[in-house]
Order: structure tokens, then sequence, then C-alpha cells
């Protein structure tokens, strides 16, 4: 028997039965998010809260994808604090921001 328990996301609560918007990204498969309201949040947000956006971003979307939401000086001035978050795309990051020093884009 399958238990559905409802999702909470930061101070949201989603219930399983829930349907995401239809313009929801692909990457945003647990929460309701869509383009718009990630750009409304990265803008707004401020220290630990925009690392924690821009971190899950960078964990969860492919890289074309990161793009359209954070430019490449973003992430390389950020790095340091984002670094910690980054998880298992840890080395990803490492090797595109290492390839873009030597190719002088940072």
């Amino acid at each position: 028997m399958l238990i559905r328990r409802p999702v909470v996301i930061g101070s949201r609560i989603m219930s399983p039965d829930a349907s995401l918007p239809t313009d929801n990204l692909d990457f945003a498969w647990d929460r309701p998010e869509t383009a718009e309201t990630l750009r409304a949040r990265l803008d707004s947000a401020e220290g630990d809260e925009w690392l924690r956006i821009a971190a899950w971003l960078m964990r969860e979307a492919r890289v074309d994808e990161v793009w359209r939401f954070l430019t490449l000086r973003q992430v390389a001035d950020h790095f340091p604090a984002l670094s910690p978050l980054l998880g298992r795309r840890l080395p990803v990051w490492e090797h595109l921001l290492r390839v873009a020093r030597e190719l002088g884009r940072i």
C-alpha cells in the first residue's frame, strides 16, 4: 500500500495530489517553480538564501539551464560559498570554472 504524504517545500506544503504549473521547470520536479518565480526569488534573495537557491539550481538543472538564471561571473564570485552546497555536482562546476579561467572568460 502506497502512503502519500504532503511534501514540505520551505514553508510551503504541497499536497501529494497537487499538480505542478504547466510551465514548471523540468528540473523542479519536487516543487512548483517556473522561470519567472525562480528569477524573482534569485533577484530578491540575499546572502545565505541566495546561495541556497543558486546551489539548488546548480545541483538540479543542466548546465545550459543554469545560464538562463545565473551568469558565469556570479557563479565564479560566489563559488567558495557555493561549493560546499553542490554535493556530487561539485566536480562538474570545478571543471567548468577551471576551463573558463584557462580560456580567459573569468
